[in-house]
């Protein structure tokens, strides 16, 4: 009996230790550790998939989106470039590799994987907001537009393409429409990053001085990230309606915060031999 006991215990200790050592079983690990979001762990279990199968097809895109979530956008690629040689099919591979190529500002390749990736699935609504974002980073900002309509057809509730929309817009001089969708999106998500300084950005381009300049003492009033855009763009308001002294304040406010061409402006235009003639041109930057 003994004998026995031993001879089953010992078969079972080598199925453990055949499952530890196969495919699905680190496969199955990388998936817990992604959704967990320990990218880390997760690729080296992809790691030790790949090395067990390289064709495997799961693995391979697993270990891809590992190293995109880490933001290691090329070996990334490369991953994904091995996945799409075992399996060109699948509309996330490619949505996947053209984000991937967005950050990496290939952004004529990215609108080429997106737009196979709608080959695929006609419904893939984040490809037409990338397809957007990769359009205008290209100064397509008609094609942007027409895209982030698109997504916005599939889901009302996207701030960020409303956002992004009415960036497009205002690129192209479409202030009142820009700024209707600036509106939008901040009403359906008011943390929206951007969102209330290129609203007051808009009503600027619209020479609508006053309502730019009360927008960005709010934002001034926050002290947030924008801080340093809001004193340059306060100050360009201030000096549009002849307030040069407010201007100059706000220039220097900026300049010391980093802002190199406030800082330039107000050597510019705040000296004490100053004899400026003629107008001034403002250039805004969404």
């Amino acid at each position: 009996m003994k004998r026995i006991l031993i001879f089953y215990f010992t078969f079972f200790i080598s199925i453990i230790t055949i499952a530890q050592d196969s495919l699905g079983y680190y496969k199955t690990i990388a998936k817990e550790k992604y959704l967990a979001e320990n990218y880390v762990e997760a690729m080296q279990s992809y790691k030790k998939a790949v090395t067990i199968d390289a064709n495997d097809y799961e693995a391979q895109m697993g270990l891809a989106d590992c190293k995109h979530k880490l933001d290691l956008f090329k070996p990334a690629i490369e991953n994904y470039n091995i996945a799409e040689a075992i399996n060109d099919k699948d509309a996330k591979l490619f949505f996947n590799r053209g984000a991937a190529l967005i950050f990496i500002e290939e952004y004529k390749k990215a609108i080429k994987d997106l737009n196979k990736c709608l080959e695929i699935d006609s419904e893939f609504n984040d490809a037409y907001y990338y397809l957007g974002y990769a359009s205008a980073s290209l100064n397509r900002y008609n094609e942007a537009i027409k895209y982030y309509t698109k997504a916005i057809s599939f889901n009302p509730d996207y701030a960020a393409a409303y956002y992004n929309r009415g960036a497009a817009k205002a690129e192209l001089k479409k202030y009142e429409e820009g700024m209707s969708d600036f509106e939008i999106a901040l009403k359906k998500d008011p943390q929206l990053e951007n969102g209330k300084i290129n609203l007051a950005l808009t009503k600027l381009g619209m020479k609508k001085y006053n309502e730019a300049i009360s927008a960005l003492t709010e934002i001034i009033d926050e002290k947030g990230e924008n801080l340093a855009k809001a004193f340059y763009y306060r100050a360009e308001a201030n000096y549009e309606i002849k307030k040069k002294d407010l201007a100059c304040e706000d220039w220097v406010k900026a300049a010391k915060l980093g802002h190199q061409q406030a800082g330039e402006n107000a050597n510019t235009f705040c000296g004490s031999n100053l004899n400026n003639k003629g107008k001034r041109a403002i250039e805004i930057v969404f």
